[in-house]
């Protein structure tokens, strides 16, 4: 994939949004390239600040990312924190729940709300 090109998840995109989904798959490229990862409470979170997710996806201002961010958190697909053990960095660090995971997984068909599968 280019630097300019985006991709989402059309599952994520059908449960949250399409902002959302952006910022999903933008999470999980973290979780598997990033070196401020951490283990910690049975996940594998990634630290990012906000700022730095709106110079990636240049198209979003740090307003939409914080309003998508908590809608994924709403939606029960990711969980934010604050991880750092210094009392001055307040970064977040994400990571996508079991519901999440679920979404982000090509094999799994999820059933939304209104009891149609997403994607169908």
């Amino acid at each position: 994939m280019k630097y300019n090109e985006r991709k989402f998840n059309m599952d994520v995109a059908a449960v949250a949004g399409l902002r959302e989904a952006v910022i999903a798959d933008y999470i999980r490229g973290l979780q598997l390239t990033s070196d401020e990862t951490a283990y910690r409470h049975g996940y594998f979170w990634v630290k990012c600040t906000q700022k730095t997710m709106t110079v990636h996806i240049p198209f979003l201002t740090e307003d939409m990312v914080r309003h998508s961010v908590k809608k994924l958190v709403e939606k029960g697909i990711i969980k934010v924190a604050v991880l750092d053990e210094d009392k001055f960095d307040h970064t977040y660090y994400y990571t996508f729940t079991k519901y999440g995971e679920e979404l982000l997984d090509d094999n799994v068909c999820i059933e939304t709300d209104e009891g149609d599968s997403a994607g169908h």
